[in-house]
């Protein structure tokens, strides 16, 4: 809801409004469920200004979540920033504002007859004419090589056809070929030359191949993961499955954690960084996707507490010796065989780890009816679901005498379902009670 705003942001607002920084903004702007402090529509920058009581950690995930479903960059300062240094402050929000793309380019023509371009658009028009210093060959470029700002601009255009995200795109492509973060390529790099490599990694992309996989690595519920094609990419609605645990779970934390089809790890890892108590299990059937969950578990630091071993529900007895949980995850294969899928998913991430039958249901028929074996007295279990799939997975567990509810993810779209067979325990709070 709407609020009075505090002093520091009633002071940048009286700033913004003033027009120091030469950008529009709109106060306490809607994004779905989020009023975000200030936003600057045409270039996607969102500011916030922090008191003493945020989390770091939740405003990180927050921020993520609003750059891959909506393409807006965070800025945040505090109120000590704000009240002891704004021209700091303007200047810093200049300085990424001139590093994001113009979301708008068509509102600058006012008439039939455009305005000329600033010296910034020219060099950058200019480039997208003049060929790179690779086309120019081993030791040439000379005066043609292109800096970071033109070479992001043209491959902004390349990509344009095959992603959404075209310039997000660039910029973690340009980020990770100069092997520093896409903040310091906005802030410091824009004026260096294009490095090399930057190229393939953008013809790599052209051809559909995700970002995540040419770069090593994604981003989940605040950790950096290590992914490869053995693996799934995780993905930020997935991340509704922690959350959903971790309401249902206050109070009482886990102390054994079961991951079904754990890929790179991504589920249990969060979960485990969640409760520092924990000890969990990650179920696995390929060796490759092994192999990267126990890598991203040692380089966070999580080895010592998470077990990934080879697994297949779909095989008897393959849940010998495991014991009970309080706590399972599963993100099991649920897309129809005949669902069309953007290339980018279709041609690149594991058929194995999405695919379950004719309806996607074939994986739930196998593993929901074993769940009441799996966990502990007071135990919760959350699946992940395809957004149709709500419904289907809930009279699935009800027939096996386990109580079921669905959530959604921050889309509103059905994500997954909380289940739990003792009745006698809460399902856990509604989204709107935490």
């Amino acid at each position: 809801m709407p609020r009075a705003p505090t002093e520091p942001e009633h002071r940048l607002w009286q700033a913004l409004r003033a027009g120091q920084t030469g950008l529009k903004f709109r106060r306490q702007a809607a994004v779905e469920q989020r009023i975000l402090d200030f936003l600057c529509p045409a270039k996607g920058l969102a500011i916030e200004i922090d008191g003493v009581t945020h989390d770091a950690r939740v405003d990180e995930r927050r921020d993520a979540a609003l750059l891959r479903d909506h393409g807006l960059t965070t800025l945040r300062f505090t109120n000590e920033e704000v009240m002891g240094n704004l021209e700091g402050v303007l200047t810093r929000i200049v300085e990424v504002a001139e590093g994001l793309a113009d979301r708008w380019p068509g509102r600058r023509k006012a008439s039939h007859h455009p305005p000329p371009p600033s010296s910034e658009e020219e060099g950058e028009e200019n480039a997208a004419k003049a060929p790179s210093s690779s086309e120019e060959g081993v030791g040439g470029g000379g005066s043609h090589a292109r800096t970071v700002r033109q070479a992001l601009f043209q491959a902004a255009q390349t990509l344009a056809p095959t992603s959404g995200t075209a310039r997000l795109d660039a910029e973690v492509l340009m980020a990770h070929a100069l092997g520093c973060t896409r903040t310091d390529v906005l802030l410091r790099q824009m004026d260096a030359p294009e490095p090399a490599g930057f190229a393939v990694l953008v013809a790599r992309r052209q051809a559909h191949e995700p970002v995540a996989y040419i770069t090593g690595t994604q981003e989940f519920y605040g950790l950096e993961l290590a992914v490869s094609p053995a693996v799934l990419i995780p993905r930020g609605d997935s991340e509704t499955l922690i959350e959903v645990a971790q309401r249902a779970l206050e109070g009482r934390p886990p102390a054994r954690i079961l991951d079904l089809g754990t890929g790179s790890g991504a589920l249990l890892l969060a979960a485990l960084s969640l409760w520092p108590q924990a000890m969990g299990t990650g179920i696995e059937r390929s060796d490759a996707a092994r192999v990267v969950a126990a890598g991203n578990a040692l380089r966070l630091g999580l080895d010592a507490r998470a077990r990934m071993q080879p697994g297949d529900w779909t095989k008897p007895n393959w849940a010998v010796a495991l014991g009970r949980f309080d706590l399972i995850l599963a993100n099991p294969p649920y897309v129809e065989e005949a669902a069309p899928l953007d290339p980018d998913v279709r041609d690149f991430e594991p058929a194995s780890a999405l695919f379950a039958g004719p309806d996607g249901m074939a994986d739930y028929a196998v593993l929901v009816p074993q769940l009441p074996d799996l966990l502990a007295p007071g135990g919760l279990a959350v699946v992940e679901i395809g957004w149709q799939q709500g419904a289907a997975v809930m009279a699935l567990a009800q027939a096996h005498g386990l109580s079921a509810r669905v959530h959604p993810d921050l889309a509103g779209r059905d994500r997954a379902v909380e289940i739990t067979f003792c009745p006698n325990i809460s399902l856990g709070k509604p989204p709107g009670d935490h």
